[in-house]
């Protein structure tokens, strides 16, 4: 390919409507080190403006790193999936630039950007990350009362409709038998709203981890059974836990991909094979839409074979990718992606980064990341 002659590489320098058309078009990491190019590139890649555009028009990047916390240490790392963008592939202690005295813990990772709080909960201080860009914004819950706890806040996030994004805070209320609060703080205003909700006395849910998908927050029960709330209308329901599943079940994954919400659960410690459930589109119930068999891979990868003092952490699945047809999993000192097309696999390991003590994360611990220029 030739490249431009000076004249017309210059007329585009010149043109700032022509030059951020061809901006727009390319990927945040390479953006970021553009800025460098000169002061005019670094104040039009800089500005809301083009950042919250570049963000619109590209909604549905792929999954490039994750991020994961281990269980001993309580140490976060960052692990790129072996792109041209980040040749290391690894960082430990990647959000140190918010500053917190007391670190920060990740609660949720929503297309680009993370959910964290200050690891100090007394302080009730919380922040929007945006990876990418090491940008942030701070905010704190409304005035809490003596008869509401806390049980769980979640991020909505979806560039393909909106730049703006919501934060909702779920809480007890204690003198309510299944009363529920729920806060919701928009960032287009940087204001807050309060619903309230009523479930039955029994009602089970795990509010800790909030899972986005469609302009719907999904969390999951004990029983597999899934709240849906509408952050559009403030609505509520309930999503049958899958068929054929009586018992105690353990989760392995519940994630969300190309507006896909997926689920993985298993009946006992025997990993090698799973099934991996979708809901359907229209949120009535779940169906199989992988059924996944990794003995085939365990003896290339002995690592991941079930440990009898520690079954339940041989591996973990990081991202059900719909991009790729593939999953991606955190196995002993290694990461891989597993293709449920073709059933080849791609070792993503960054090179002389990892130990054997490595591994020891849950997946509630692992939060896939995809690079995003959106303004927090």
């Amino acid at each position: 390919m030739e490249s431009l002659c000076p004249e017309a590489a210059e007329t585009i320098a010149s043109n700032e409507d022509l030059l951020a058309h061809i901006l727009l078009c390319m990927p945040p990491k390479s953006l970021l080190r553009f800025k460098s190019v000169s002061k005019h590139w670094l104040a039009l890649i800089s500005g809301p403006n083009f950042c919250n555009r570049h963000a619109l028009q590209n909604p549905n990047s792929k999954v490039s790193a994750f991020f994961a916390r281990t269980i001993i240490s309580q140490e976060i790392f960052f692990t790129s999936l072996g792109n041209d963008e980040n040749p290391s592939g690894f960082r430990s202690k990647p959000l140190n630039f918010i500053g917190d005295p007391r670190g920060v813990e990740i609660l949720q990772s929503c297309n680009g950007l993370l959910l964290c709080c200050s690891s100090l909960s007394t302080t009730g201080r919380y922040y929007v990350v945006n990876p990418t860009t090491s940008k942030f914004s701070t905010f704190f819950f409304p005035a809490a009362t003596k008869s509401t706890t806390v049980s769980g806040v979640a991020l909505a996030f979806d560039p393909a409709k909106s730049i703006h994004y919501k934060v909702v805070v779920v809480s007890t209320i204690s003198e309510s038998v299944g009363g529920y609060q729920f806060k919701v703080f928009l960032s287009e205003t940087r204001s807050w709203k309060v619903f309230r909700a009523n479930f039955p006395a029994k009602f089970d849910m795990n509010f800790s981890r909030g899972v986005h998908c469609n302009g719907l927050i999904s969390w999951i029960g004990d029983a597999s059974k899934v709240l849906l709330y509408d952050t559009d209308e403030h609505r509520f329901r309930t999503v049958p836990s899958p068929p054929g599943h009586g018992g105690y079940r353990w989760h392995r994954y519940f994630g969300e991909s190309c507006g896909h919400l997926h689920l993985i659960e298993i009946s006992r410690p025997q990993l090698s094979q799973f099934e991996v459930l979708e809901m359907e589109k229209d949120y009535s119930g779940w169906f199989v839409k992988y059924n996944v068999d990794l003995n085939a891979i365990s003896s290339a990868f002995p690592e991941m074979v079930c440990n009898p003092l520690e079954p339940y952490y041989s591996f973990v699945v990081v991202f059900v990718d719909e991009h790729d047809l593939s999953i991606l999993l955190h196995i002993p000192c290694k990461v891989i992606s597993y293709n449920l097309r073709d059933k080849k696999v791609c070792d993503l390991t960054p090179k002389n980064i990892y130990t054997k003590r490595s591994l020891i994360v849950r997946w509630q611990s692992a939060y896939a990341h995809m690079d995003t220029l959106a303004c927090v």
